[in-house]
């Protein structure tokens, strides 16, 4: 049902858009059920709308680009479906791409026919939600929390419930809490996933963790930075409004030699013993969607990233097999906390899109499932990954941690149009239907040369 909810709503907060019908549906069957996978309910939809208006754009003459860009949001806004929108780096992301793939200077001039192989290229638009906005449970509990303990060696451990399956959030909050307390990477640790000592998140899905997760831990470092600073006062016989926190030295004026950071924890840990402060973060009302449609609330968030793709491919017409040969992409996620991270993800999210949309597919003949193993179903190796030059926007979100939004999932659904529209610049042939197989290429091309054939035919020809 959320997904069905999702593609709806998802259709807004990407173009300015005052006019929009949605109609979808549940249908029962007999295959295995589906479930939540990156890009959760903006893929498929996506791929429609982006296919359709490069349709348009190719068939009116207009540059697709510049159709993009007449449509485009100014934030902060809230959309027609109340979804809110505080920060938007769109604009950026299609001028990287536009400029680092040659765009202007290439389009139409690639080659065509040429031993058999016809080149293209195309461009497609994504978004995603930095989590969801929408409380998951009414116990009126916060949508992320995260202690930290501190000890008498001046350790700092960072308790957090969040999975890191990869994406690398350990390393995230443990760069936020040294930020904030303005200390060496080497003094943080984080302990996750064990529920006999973390507190209780809420998952690693729908990119929230850096952002949810990242804003309680930011909490929870200012909350112990009081800590300190008052520990700091105490001992220096100062307002604690007077003691400048340095890091690894809190002193109370320039001319102040001041505290080292060790000196300061012992005082702060003098009678109390190890110190356990709690950070949490809950998103604000305005952005829970409205209530003017049903389930207008879905799609909600604090925070959309932003992806723009420019596709190159070239196509054998002899076999119809597709080579991906580049792929320039730009993501806006806000602020880039962690830039090798950053790149990583967007990568994976077009190779996991490369897969959906050229390979991968839940095949059945008669209720039986054709690709029930890894060597049937087709997943994308390394040997077929392209160079995938990466763009990195920051448009500073004013409620991310730091400005970040999220960067795992926005940038996959844009690949997928983008590789059609390159398919149709290459041999003038849309697919509607994916993935984009040889066998499929190949029949299409077939069909257009018979189309032609018995057209030459009623002609008088041959």
């Amino acid at each position: 049902m959320v997904t069905i909810l999702y593609a709806g709503s998802m259709l807004y907060a990407i173009y300015d858009l005052n006019n929009v019908k949605y109609l979808g549906k549940r249908v029962l069957t007999n295959t295995p059920p589906c479930g939540a996978f990156r890009g959760h309910g903006t893929v498929d939809i996506r791929f429609a709308f982006e296919s359709l208006l490069d349709e348009m754009a190719r068939a009116l003459g207009l540059d697709p680009f510049a159709v993009r860009r007449a449509n485009l949001l100014n934030a902060p806004t809230f959309t027609q479906n109340d979804l809110m929108v505080n920060s938007y780096g769109l604009p950026e992301c299609l001028d990287w791409v536009e400029r680092e793939s040659g765009w202007h200077a290439r389009l139409g001039k690639l080659p065509k026919g040429k031993g058999g192989v016809s080149k293209g290229l195309g461009m497609a638009c994504s978004h995603y939600i930095s989590g969801a906005s929408k409380p998951v449970n009414w116990t009126g509990e916060p949508h992320a929390t995260v202690k930290i303990k501190l000890d008498f060696d001046g350790s700092i451990v960072v308790l957090s419930g969040a999975a890191d399956i990869g994406q690398g959030s350990t390393t995230i909050l443990a760069q936020s809490v040294a930020e904030v307390l303005g200390l060496d990477l080497a003094r943080v640790r984080v302990v996750t996933g064990d529920s006999e000592v973390v507190p209780k998140d809420n998952g690693s899905y729908s990119s929230r963790v850096t952002f949810m997760v990242g804003n309680a831990a930011i909490d929870a470092a200012q909350n112990l930075k009081a800590v300190l600073i008052a520990a700091a006062a105490r001992k220096l016989e100062a307002k604690p409004g007077e003691i400048e926190c340095l890091g690894e030295l809190y002193r109370a004026g320039a001319q102040d030699k001041g505290l080292t950071f060790n000196e300061v924890v012992t005082e702060a840990l003098k009678d109390t013993g190890t110190i356990t402060v709690t950070g949490n973060y809950s998103t604000i009302p305005e952005s829970h969607g409205g209530k003017k449609y049903r389930g207008s609330a879905i799609g909600g968030t604090m925070g959309y990233s932003y992806s723009a793709q420019v596709v190159e491919v070239s196509v054998d017409e002899e076999t119809g097999v597709v080579t991906v040969d580049k792929v320039w992409v730009a993501h806006d996620c806000g602020k880039a906390l962690n830039r090798l991270t950053v790149e990583g993800q967007v990568q994976g999210s077009v190779w996991m899109g490369m897969g959906q949309a050229m390979s991968e597919e839940a095949a059945y003949h008669e209720g039986l499932m054709l690709t029930a193993n890894m060597l049937d179903y087709r997943v994308p190796t390394i040997q077929d990954s392209p160079p995938i030059e990466v763009g990195i926007v920051e448009s500073i979100d004013p409620h991310g941690p730091f400005g970040a939004k999220e960067a795992g999932e926005g940038s996959l659904a844009a690949f997928l149009p983008a590789l059609t529209n390159a398919i149709a610049d290459a041999v003038g042939l849309r697919f509607n239907d994916l993935p984009v197989t040889p066998d499929r290429v190949f029949a299409a091309l077939e069909k257009r040369a018979r189309i032609k054939g018995n057209g030459a035919k009623q002609n008088g020809g041959p």
